[in-house]
């Protein structure tokens, strides 16, 4: 579910077809406030539990020997290298040569590509995947409420079979995607790490109340209407018994030619960055237009997601583009979005204004924006590092923006790259990327923690 795609970013739509979505969601709605969504009711819980957990914690020491090994933050290839892992920790590079501890399992890796596992920073777990033609009904709603009771274990599938080992919600039921977090982190369930900003920070005529008919009190969204109430919602999400990872606001003032949108006020979105930065959070926003991306900047956001149609696409104002570049502020383009839903004209006019601010020193990194229709969990970021790749970032570019530029995005220094004292989060790729980006999808094994969870 996301932000200002689907009906507002196509930039015409059909009004039948946003009614029957609207309807779809607040039937949603319903069912969360039962407690099956939200995590906290019985039977969503019984259900949760069902889906087969994780594998056992990998033991001992085990020996990846024989691959080309994109090692550390700028993926520098090492030719027949071998990677110790002991009790999911990466604790050894060696040369292919050197002795191996006595104890080992050796796993030969000879004439593939080891590389971290993928990051993918924009994505909705709580949402149904669906292609862009498709209009939801209340007759899918039954399937709809299985995976969100078993806490999407397709799209958590999904994610690992493409090699993507963490995630970051951006927009979700509270309640929900906490307890599928905390499910993950003790072992009740398999998938990617999960990273979340809980619910968007929005008003009640903003994006997605108004574009998806998201109501207050779902869980999914805070609507304050005054510094004060900003605060409280922060602090309320910052210090809770299930703290959120960061925040998400939501800037945007849709378009006057099809669909009008209220912005947050100023001194609500500086209230809302002010309280997380006190609580150590980051703040990421989506923008829409040029006017939201300067609200956005001045109230000191730590983050930006999309570029899209209603934005740059005549140019970047030299100071807005200025202030991006000094304060390396992170932008997720969400490429596989916008190859969707914006015209070819303005998807190609989008990409060249990514690679101006990739010329200009800018920070890109990779998100998918999974699942808006027609951008799939896992296949949507292996779309999206051949866009980036395609737009000025390279392969080499593309693929730190899902690995160790995104780590950095999520602050910390455990996964992201290949180095010692990192989680063993590890993709086995039948060729070498950095020589094509689309090998990226040659997939033959996924390590999360060094359990293998994906065997090709």
């Amino acid at each position: 579910m996301d932000e200002a795609n689907g009906t507002t970013k196509r930039g015409s739509g059909n009004s039948g077809r946003k009614g029957t979505r609207r309807r779809f969601l607040r039937g949603l709605t319903v069912v969360g406030g039962v407690g099956l969504l939200g995590g906290a009711g019985a039977v969503g819980h019984y259900l949760g539990t069902l889906y087969r957990p994780r594998e056992e914690p990998q033991r001992g020491v085990l020996a990846l020997t024989g691959a080309t090994v994109l090692v550390g933050e700028d993926l520098e290839p090492r030719q027949d290298t071998t990677v110790l892992v002991t009790d999911g920790v990466i604790t050894g590079i060696t040369d292919g040569g050197d002795p191996l501890p006595s104890d080992a399992r050796t796993v030969d890796l000879s004439g593939h590509t080891l590389m971290p596992g993928l990051i993918d920073l924009h994505v909705h777990l709580g949402f149904p995947q669906q292609e862009p033609e498709d209009e939801p009904g209340l007759t899918d709603m039954p399937r709809v409420v299985y995976q969100m009771a078993r806490y999407a274990p397709s799209a958590r599938r999904a994610l690992l079979e493409h090699g993507v080992t963490t995630v970051r919600d951006l927009g979700s039921d509270h309640a929900w995607i906490t307890q599928m977090r905390r499910m993950l982190r003790d072992g009740e369930l398999e998938g990617p790490r999960l990273y979340t900003a809980g619910p968007l920070f929005t008003t009640p005529g903003g994006h997605p109340v108004v574009t998806f008919g998201v109501e207050a009190g779902s869980g999914t969204v805070e609507l304050p209407s005054t510094p004060e109430e900003a605060r409280a919602a922060v602090r309320r999400l910052a210090t809770g018994d299930e703290p959120v990872d960061l925040v998400k606001v939501v800037q945007e003032r849709g378009d006057a030619g099809h669909l009008e949108l209220d912005p947050i006020p100023a001194e609500v979105l500086t209230a809302v960055v002010a309280e997380a930065h006190g609580h150590g959070l980051t703040v990421t926003a989506h923008w829409g237009s040029e006017a939201d991306l300067a609200e956005a900047l001045a109230a000191g956001v730590d983050g930006l997601e999309h570029l899209e149609a209603r934005g740059v696409l005549d140019g970047w104002p030299e100071e807005l583009l200025t202030a991006l570049v000094e304060r390396d502020i992170p932008v997720t383009p969400t490429l596989a979005v916008t190859e969707v839903a914006a015209s070819p004209e303005q998807h190609r006019l989008i990409r060249e204004r990514l690679a101006e601010l990739h010329s200009a020193g800018g920070r890109i990194v990779a998100g998918s924006d999974a699942a808006v229709p027609g951008v799939r969990f896992g296949d949507g970021l292996h779309r999206e590092l051949e866009l980036l790749a395609e737009s000025g970032l390279g392969a080499d570019g593309a693929l730190r923006a899902a690995t160790s530029g995104a780590a950095r995005v999520l602050g910390t220094d455990r996964i992201g790259a290949i180095e010692v004292g990192r989680a063993a989060d590890l993709l086995v790729l039948g060729a070498d990327p950095l020589t094509d980006i689309t090998r990226v999808r040659d997939v033959v094994g996924v390590y999360r923690d060094g359990r293998e969870v994906v065997r090709g």
